[in-house]
């Protein structure tokens, strides 16, 4: 299997972190092939967009607070996702997006980390023996939204491979549950397909909204004990 590293070459935080990711993979993934893959930029997004569908597909999540609403086309709650450069968001999103494709038309799983992330533990996707489109490999606590409660329910299910959590409570806007942040997950290419499918039905959305459980109840899955952690800094998505 392949891992690949998705980096900001011209970045030196994104550089150094995606060789501490190299390393860990590396050392934990010893039959796993490690490759860095150049991340979408703000200049490429209109030429990536249109590498991977073909054509232009619409950003259809709020690029401010004042957006925010239902969509009917999926019944799900869109909310604004805060960063000092909404084009970074959707740049990140066609880094997920084009990896999707390269696993769709390569037809093997691939593993994807961002370059923040981190292997803590030996891993082996065979390991992974169940039924999933995609498996999130990463610990959820101050990485995602309610990420305590997410680890809380995990935890309490125990080791092996899970369903995504619910961590909202009936009365909260219906928004999507996916894995941890995206950083660190193995996809499958019939997974893949769906995905970007999914896209070019209700447009564009950042990859860690697009990828849920509401849409996808039966493919997205965690992994417990997590393989992954998040390193620090600031997110080179958000800025923050």
């Amino acid at each position: 299997m392949r891992a690949y590293i998705i980096t900001m070459s011209d970045n030196d935080s994104s550089v150094s972190r995606a060789e501490v990711a190299a390393e860990s993979a590396k050392e934990h993934c010893l039959s796993i092939t490690v490759e860095f893959f150049e991340a979408t930029q703000p200049k490429n997004i209109y030429n990536h967009t249109g590498e991977v569908f073909g054509k232009q597909v619409p950003w259809t999540w709020p690029s401010s607070p004042n957006q925010d609403g239902l969509d009917l086309t999926t019944g799900l709650y869109k909310k604004y996702y805060p960063a000092k450069a909404q084009d970074r968001v959707v740049a990140c999103a066609l880094s997920h997006y084009r990896l999707w494709k390269l696993c769709a038309e390569q037809e093997e799983p691939i593993l994807v980390l961002e370059h923040d992330a981190r292997f803590v533990r030996e891993f082996s996707v065979e390991d992974l023996s169940d039924k999933w489109g995609a498996v999130g490999l990463n610990d959820p606590r101050g990485n995602t939204r309610k990420g305590r409660l997410f680890h809380s329910l995990i935890e309490k299910y125990g080791e092996g491979i899970q369903r995504v959590p619910v961590i909202d409570e009936p009365t909260d806007p219906p928004l999507p549950m996916g894995i941890a942040g995206n950083s660190a997950y193995i996809i499958k290419p019939y997974f893949a397909k769906k995905l970007l499918e999914e896209v070019e039905r209700v447009g564009m959305w950042p990859n860690d909204a697009i990828m849920c459980r509401q849409l996808f109840p039966t493919d997205l899955k965690v992994v417990y004990p997590y393989y992954t952690v998040v390193q620090s800094g600031v997110s080179t998505t958000t800025g923050i």
